[in-house]
């Protein structure tokens, strides 16, 4: 390329994948609905199997409809809000080894909402009322 040549002489589509190679070098890479993800200990909407809030994870029993879903034919694993006190994760973290499950305490400062806990598939599932 002649080094004469001005901004505004460049193709468009140069002058645009150089603005987005610059915004990814600020900024990183863009991630895909964040906002959701961040209400859902950082899983897409869409591979939530069963969700349970904060105040329902402080519970003294497990909820039955969370040994369903890890039950479910495409759960893969349990997501815990790791803000909650392991006197009230503990046992779901027992059931989670009990069925051989893996599970994850999220320390994300960024977690917005009342979620306390998740179980997910590794892929979509669309369920409809994920809210026990």
């Amino acid at each position: 390329m002649d080094s004469n040549l001005k901004i505004d002489e460049l193709p468009a589509s140069a002058t645009t994948n150089t603005i987005q190679r610059i915004a990814v070098g600020v900024h990183g890479v863009p991630e895909l609905k964040h906002d959701e993800k961040m209400n859902y200990l950082g899983e897409f909407r869409e591979r939530i199997i069963r969700r349970l809030t904060k105040k329902q994870v402080a519970e003294k029993s497990i909820f039955p409809e969370i040994k369903e879903a890890l039950n479910h034919k495409k759960s893969s694993r349990m997501l815990i809000n790791g803000t909650l006190s392991p006197q009230f994760t503990d046992k779901y973290i027992k059931l989670a080894q009990k069925m051989e499950k893996s599970y994850t305490k999220i320390h994300d400062p960024e977690l917005a909402g009342e979620t306390g806990l998740v179980v997910v598939s590794n892929d979509a599932v669309d369920i409809e009322d994920i809210d026990v």
